[in-house]
């Protein structure tokens, strides 16, 4: 071959995936001249190389005289192949005595193996060893003791966007807790939205937008040692140079537009209408909205510290009750990741219940179930689209650690092979079943957990306290309590037979404010406000109600900086309990399975406060004499064990 015509797509990004092609037709015919045809927005992807001798420039908007001339123009070239990726008639008519096939292609999913697909039927051999690009140092340095991290948060689409928000945060998180440099790239349409995370972000970052040369920003993208962007042109240009690429994908198709290099990943969220692969979005862009900053800075961390590795397995947790019960399954989720480290795990949790999970080191997604009221997946048609979500990742084996319907039957819907529960509710369902002795209370909640892990053959591990993970951003939120001698109070819980009386929690914090140094602090969820206002009105100065103000991890970075946590049997006490705080928890009914053997804070240093009131057969919430084993608890009791507990005493306390 003498001379080659290459007709290339009109976007970057999808001119770039068409790089390989020149790259084995240069292999194939080392001594041949190689001419492109490009478009008005992808030619800067040739323009100045010398190994492309020839550019011609295609633009569509042309009248069709125009179009024409340039069809004679490209046959007066007399080229001996024409390569026409875009399978236009510019091919067909081109003149050429060979071309590539137009009809009865291979069936390839991703463009970029589409594109070489078409040398298949030429029998040229595919060649993509190195990147076709070339990469002039630009005025751009790296800073070489320090990771380079860059962010291509533009797109030509709005719909593709993962929101500037969220940019922020992550790249915020990778300055403070990576020690990361910074930078944000794109052209000059791209400006906006780099504005607007740079004035979002607390740490320091370089905005390039607009600024560089294409090969200035191949330079840049080439010197990272991680590029974050959307399914965009840096996203195929970075990969291309096998550099680590951690790309937000949406409405577009992965499979169709990810990254292919080992060391890189796609991450999107998989709601019942994606991929749509449409120009408009009728659902408020959820796909990208609910692709979380934790979940996308745990994979970034993981590419970072190069331990990312091709997956073997899909594995997928599922546990769709309440806070505590999630924490306490902690530890079971890790025992699956000590033993699959190379494995892609999952937890499907309630939305409620999702920032215990999200950003911890041992899993790689979390799935919130909308069930509930107002929830997308609510009702048949609601339920049907989330199956959809969970067939589509294509689970190997699922870990049920508390038995319900949905639990069982999404699972067993959905067909993933594997299926471990405890032999209640429609256990019929399972693949595996543990014999569920949890109603008799006999071992900790979180060793009930473990041994749904340890019938797959899991080794048993020492159940310890695992903490809710939260953020440099978040403590820092929370520096403001440290070392403020600060007692935490959760009056709240979700059962009435849970409830120590509220006028008792007055009365504690009383004494407590008139013989000790300490603060007060008052937490708890929306619903649980009323008691906070109540216990802020004994001191204003002294009492601070946090009710309804944090969320799961600003509560966990706050309870990191108390000294202990007085509250009623829930979930805050096993956060405090992860964070390493000492806990003095208030029990009442004395039911087997709803024991303080079974739900009691895991971890040395705390204490549970439970009164034998003489029942023969405990009726929990049916109680019929009024919660007599919660009211037997006197305040001078609680307050004692509390001091006990932190090791003062009262004759040496020093009243403020």
């Amino acid at each position: 071959m003498k001379k080659v015509l290459i007709v290339t797509l009109s976007n970057i990004g999808d001119a770039v995936l068409t790089l390989p092609v020149f790259q084995s037709v240069r292999r194939a015919f080392p001594g041949a001249q190689i001419h492109a045809v490009a478009g008005e927005n992808s030619k800067i992807v040739f323009e100045g190389d010398p190994r492309i001798q020839k550019l011609m420039v295609y633009n569509r908007r042309i009248s069709w005289k125009e179009k024409l001339d340039f069809l004679f123009a490209v046959r007066r070239e007399r080229y001996d192949l024409i390569i026409d990726l875009r399978h236009s008639l510019l091919g067909f008519f081109g003149g050429a005595r060979r071309r590539n096939a137009y009809f009865f292609r291979p069936r390839v999913k991703h463009k970029g193996l589409g594109h070489l697909a078409a040398l298949k039927s030429l029998k040229i051999p595919v060649s993509t060893e190195v990147s076709f690009l070339e990469t002039p140092k630009g005025a751009f340095d790296p800073d070489e003791s320090r990771p380079l991290v860059a962010a291509a948060p533009g797109s030509k689409s709005g719909i593709k966007k993962w929101p500037a928000e969220y940019f922020a945060k992550l790249l915020d998180r990778l300055a403070l807790e990576k020690n990361c440099r910074l930078v944000l790239v794109g052209d000059s349409g791209d400006s906006g939205d780099c504005e607007k995370i740079k004035s979002l972000m607390s740490a320091a970052v370089s905005d390039l937008s607009g600024q560089t040369s294409f090969q200035e920003l191949c330079h840049i993208l080439k010197s990272s040692a991680l590029v974050v962007t959307n399914d965009s042109a840096p996203l195929h240009i970075a990969d291309s140079f096998k550099t680590p690429t951690l790309a937000m994908f949406g409405p577009t198709d992965p499979l169709k537009y990810g990254p292919r290099g080992e060391n890189s990943v796609a991450m999107n969220r998989r709601v019942f209408c994606s991929p749509c692969e449409r120009p408009q979005c009728g659902f408020q862009h959820e796909c990208m909205r609910e692709l979380g900053v934790d979940e996308v800075y745990a994979k970034a961390c993981r590419l970072l510290s190069d331990e990312f590795r091709p997956r073997k397995l899909n594995i997928l947790v599922v546990r769709l009750d309440r806070i505590g019960d999630l924490v306490l399954s902690l530890p079971a989720l890790e025992a699956i990741r000590n033993y699959f480290p190379e494995a892609f795990i999952s937890v499907m949790t309630r939305p409620v219940t999702a920032g215990i999970v999200e950003g911890h080191a041992a899993l790689d997604e979390v799935i919130p179930y909308h069930y509930e009221k107002k929830g997308r997946h609510r009702l048949f048609v609601g339920n049907i689209r989330f199956l959809r979500e969970i067939i589509r990742r294509r689970f190997d084996i699922c870990f049920v650690l508390h038995p319900s319907v949905r639990s069982h039957l999404i699972p067993f819907a959905a067909g993933i092979p594997v299926r471990i529960g405890f032999d209640s509710t429609l256990s019929f369902l399972l693949t595996k079943k543990v014999k569920d002795l949890r109603h008799l209370g006999l071992k900790h909640e979180s060793e009930y957990a473990l041994d749904v892990v340890r019938a797959f053959g899991i080794p048993a591990l020492e159940k310890k306290a695992c903490g809710v993970p939260f953020s440099v951003e978040h403590e820092r939120k929370m520096q403001g309590f440290a070392g403020r001698k600060i007692i935490a109070l959760h009056p709240g819980s979700s059962c009435a037979s849970k409830k120590w009386p509220m006028e008792r929690y007055t009365e504690l914090v009383r004494i407590i404010l008139r013989k000790t140094p300490f603060k007060v602090a008052v937490i708890g969820g929306e619903d649980e406000k009323a008691p906070g206002a109540v216990l802020e009105k004994e001191n204003t100065e002294r009492v601070a109600d946090l009710t309804g103000r944090l969320d799961i991890k600003e509560l966990a970075a706050f309870l990191s900086k108390c000294e202990a946590l007085v509250s009623n049997d829930s979930g805050p006490v096993h956060i405090a309990a992860g964070a390493g705080t000492k806990t003095l928890v208030v029990f009442g009914r004395n039911k087997a399975g709803l024991n303080r053997e079974r739900w009691k804070p895991l971890g040395e240093n705390h204490r549970t406060l439970q009164k034998n009131t003489g029942c023969v057969v405990c009726l929990a919430d049916d109680c019929t004499i009024d919660f007599e084993c919660l009211k037997a608890l006197g305040v001078e009791e609680v307050y004692g064990a509390l001091m006990e507990m932190l090791g003062e005493k009262e004759s040496l306390v020093k009243v403020r």
